[in-house]
């Protein structure tokens, strides 16, 4: 048997990305959220429920609606900068400070004690008052071991602030915790879309129903795609208030307009017992979009919903898929999406009628995202030549072929140099042709009767 060897770089790349694609933990969804714990300002990858428990502690609901399906939820903590890290501090020792600010770390204390299996060293014991996370006991032999040790904590971290040594404390609770919990305003929003624009994400969810931030919304993420080439989908959806009119839906859908923008009118109770609005059900629709694999429609995927706002007439879901509304409707005792749809209606140019069917926007912007950035990770690797060109040629119609067995495109694609454009100098052009598949939703059947 002869051994098997690839060419590096690109093709290594493209291929390991393309057989990830059709796994739900491959997709990524960045969810914007306000709480009173979690690192401020910053994006937190958050792969599974312990590192949400960590990061959120389970309670940001819109953290675990996008997770339910799989997906990589991506956590960005939104505050208004004058949040304030709870503490202890005793004179000349030592500072025990919450592991975030905000005024959840007022509901922790701690106490120093000798131990119990060992007389020359202390332990330090950490305590949630609210029980959400396990008591955490440390053994430590002096300040010096108490600042890596309390590294692993999930409440607090420890400093040293001083020469005296660590001495026996009663349970003393963290103090002095402030909010950085503030109504985000459109302006805020401004800066928050950019700090959030060099990160990677195949779904991004939009927790605000303003239609001026929305809008603002479109257009950063229409930027982003057209000039840093970094394709995403939009997730938005509407105010409480106006949950049960689908007129407002609709007006929503028709002034986002765009195969990268999904409109969320799912609105009830979730089976986990609690109601949700359409703007907190978005977050569980942008996790869907992302936990999806590439070679899957979401049409007809049951929804956890045990009873909706609104029951929609036939009438209302016609005229919601033609606007490009995501709707849920009854299907005997459950609720499933009636149909995967963006909001595209109408084409701009180079659009065409299946751009507005999810599962095929997100294939062509998966598709792109991966050629882009093995491009970017290969740049100055390859000779801008016959040969180097050729190479990474080569790595793409790889990909593509898996892609293709994974029905995400038809069988027939080419990538090639691009027929008129001349590569050159820094630049090297080349030209794709693919079918994104989509899935069967209308079975149209003449029956003759015999």
């Amino acid at each position: 048997m002869s051994i098997q060897r690839n060419r590096p770089g690109a093709y290594v790349e493209l291929q390991a990305v393309a057989k990830s694609r059709v796994l739900s933990v491959s997709g990524r969804v960045l969810v914007p959220y306000q709480a009173e714990w979690g690192l401020p300002n910053k994006a937190v990858d958050m792969a599974d429920q312990s590192e949400r428990l960590k990061e959120s502690e389970l309670l940001v609901d819109e953290l675990e609606l996008a997770a339910e399906n799989g997906a990589t939820v991506i956590g960005y903590r939104v505050t208004n900068d004058s949040e304030v890290a709870a503490s202890v501090a005793v004179a000349s020792s030592y500072t025990i400070e919450a592991r975030y600010p905000g005024t959840r770390g007022n509901d922790f204390e701690y106490l120093i004690r000798a131990s119990l299996v060992d007389a020359t060293k202390k332990e330090i014991v950490v305590r949630d008052t609210k029980g959400i996370y396990d008591t955490e006991t440390f053994l430590v032999a002096d300040k010096t071991e108490a600042i890596n040790a309390l590294k692993k904590s999930n409440m607090v971290r420890f400093k040293d602030t001083g020469s005296t040594a660590l001495a026996d404390v009663a349970y003393t609770k963290l103090a002095g915790g402030v909010t950085g919990t503030a109504a985000i305003t459109a302006a805020n929003w401004s800066g928050i879309l950019n700090r959030i624009d060099g990160l990677v994400f195949d779904v991004v969810y939009l927790p605000s129903s303003d239609a001026a931030v929305q809008a603002a919304a479109k257009q950063w993420l229409l930027d982003r795609r057209s000039k840093a080439r970094k394709l995403a989908q939009l997730v938005i959806a509407g105010a409480s208030g106006a949950d049960d009119d689908i007129e407002a839906h609709n007006t929503r859908s028709r002034a986002a307009n765009a195969r990268f923008i999904i409109n969320c009118s799912l609105a009830g109770e979730h089976s986990n017992g609690k109601t949700y609005t359409s703007l907190q059900w978005a977050a569980w629709v942008a996790g869907l979009a992302a936990g999806t694999p590439a070679n899957k429609s979401f049409t007809g995927v049951k929804v956890p919903m045990t009873e909706a706002l609104v029951d929609w007439s036939h009438s209302e879901v016609l005229k919601g898929l033609a606007e490009g509304t995501l709707m849920a409707t009854r299907d005997g005792y459950d609720y499933i999406i009636e149909s995967a749809v963006n909001t595209l209606t109408t084409l701009g140019a180079g659009e065409r009628e299946d751009f507005g069917k999810i599962r095929v926007s997100m294939t062509i912007d998966q598709i792109l995202n991966d050629i882009y950035f093995a491009g970017k990770t290969n740049k100055a690797k390859l000779d801008n030549d016959k040969d180097g060109r050729g190479m990474f040629i080569a790595a793409v119609v790889s990909y593509l072929k898996t892609r293709a067995e994974q029905k995400a495109i038809g069988s027939e694609f080419t990538f090639t140099e691009h027929p008129t454009k001349k590569s050159d100098m820094d630049y090297a052009y080349f030209s794709l042709s693919a079918k994104p598949l989509d899935a069967i939703e209308i079975f149209n059947i003449d029956w003759e009767v015999a």
